[in-house]
């Protein structure tokens, strides 16, 4: 048994569905197209108070032309005419935006994977009945293991990346949750292989890595899928092949644990650095602590975290367009909390660039960091930060923003 999941291109229906055969679990996810369409009605509905009609047509006409049965085009209007209405009503109730997202965009998914069923003659799963969550936060594996081994068999079709609350409202699970799924479908099942059909190639130019290699790759922002979706193969020890849907002919990158001795080099951009500094974090205990929970609680991802046993200071990356949010949860967190008496702290940031060298052949292999920084030394690039993770797999060093590409490019 196999399981694949697929990253729908709508000229290539045909082709994913011949892939939907009796001894593979399919798990399918939109195409960026269709969900732009679904994001544009709720925001002209929920935020212009307008009538979505253009958009609901330019929709209809998406998944008519995915499959011409009579059945699935009443379908489409009925969950259409459905849509319509619980936009209209969300106007005038407090629901929040993800929640009213994540219902839309799972019902996309479901008008999606039926298409594919019909084409392919295999029956369809609700995939948000397969991953339970006790909150937007908590995905809770065992009982998805559980309805996975209840529910799965071979030959089905599953609209992937949503699951269910206990409280039975639907969210979405992670950051792609389709790969997600059809990962832990095939270790809760020891499914033979686990196949990724994404838009390109996710990998340019390997043939092989290793889990963690993979899962470091797919850490940067513009990966063709999360690093999540690797851990549930690692931990059952199934390969992953990743290929790519608008070339058939490509075989794939193979993931395992076995080792590839390969070396890879990823930049991230669009990024600030901020850091924290002062002679009131020396030796308080739970500083850490206390600026990163306010970050959490301002929903503040942290891209690279770097700190010296001086406690002097801490810097840490985010997404720039979070830039502000952060400063001010951190700026809050002082002027707020009487307990710290952080007068001479100051709060920097600037625009900068991440460049991080991993792979198997980093580990135990002296000199090392002094190749990369000697490299960049050489050619003037000066490095703001850097951090290595004591599993030896990976290096990354924080660059002024104009900096990264030429960084990037010298190490690899």
């Amino acid at each position: 048994m196999i399981v694949r999941s697929f990253y729908l291109k709508k000229q290539f229906a045909g082709h994913i569905a011949a892939l939907c055969t009796e001894d593979v679990i399919a798990v399918i996810r939109p195409e960026r197209a269709i969900e732009s369409l679904f994001s544009e009605a709720i925001g002209i509905t929920i935020d212009q108070k307008k009538n979505a009609q253009a958009q609901m047509e330019s929709i209809k006409a998406y998944f008519y032309s995915l499959e011409q049965d009579p059945a699935y085009r009443e379908k489409v209007d009925s969950t259409l005419e459905t849509l319509s209405g619980y936009l209209r009503e969300a106007m005038y109730v407090q629901t929040s935006r993800g929640a009213i997202q994540d219902y839309v965009m799972a019902k996309c998914a479901r008008l999606c994977a039926e298409a594919i069923g019909l084409k392919a003659h295999r029956p369809l799963l609700d995939g948000t009945e397969l991953m339970i969550c006790h909150s937007v936060q908590h995905f809770d594996w065992q009982e998805s293991q559980a309805q996975i081994r209840q529910r799965c068999v071979p030959g089905q079709i599953i609209p992937g990346g949503y699951g269910r609350l206990t409280t039975g409202y639907i969210v979405r699970v992670g950051k792609d949750g389709a790969h997600l799924m059809a990962s832990l479908i095939g270790a809760t099942l020891e499914a033979e292989s686990i196949e990724f059909y994404v838009d390109g190639r996710a990998f340019p130019s390997e043939a092989a890595m290793t889990y963690d290699e993979a899962a470091h790759y797919c850490s940067q922002e513009h990966a063709a899928f999360a690093s999540s979706a690797v851990w549930p193969a690692k931990n059952a020890d199934i390969p992953i092949v990743v290929k790519d849907i608008t070339d058939p002919a490509f075989e794939g990158t193979l993931i395992s644990g076995t080792s590839s001795h390969a070396t890879a080099v990823i930049a991230d951009k669009d990024l600030d650095l901020i850091t924290v500094y002062g002679t009131g974090l020396l030796g308080r205990v739970g500083m850490s602590g206390a600026i990163f929970s306010c970050l959490a609680q301002s929903h503040v991802n942290v891209r690279f975290i770097a700190q010296t046993s001086s406690e002097y200071s801490i810097s840490f990356a985010v997404k720039s367009e979070d830039k502000d949010r952060c400063v001010y949860a951190i700026q809050s967190l002082f002027k707020d909390n009487p307990l710290l008496p952080l007068d001479d702290v100051v709060v920097a940031n600037q625009k900068v660039g991440i460049v991080t060298v991993f792979g198997s052949r980093m580990r135990n292999l002296p000199g090392t960091s002094a190749a990369v920084f000697g490299k960049l030394g050489a050619a003037g690039i000066n490095i703001i930060a850097s951090a290595q993770g004591g599993e030896e797999l990976s290096i990354s060093v924080v660059v002024d923003a104009a900096s990264t590409d030429k960084a990037a490019e010298l190490l690899k």
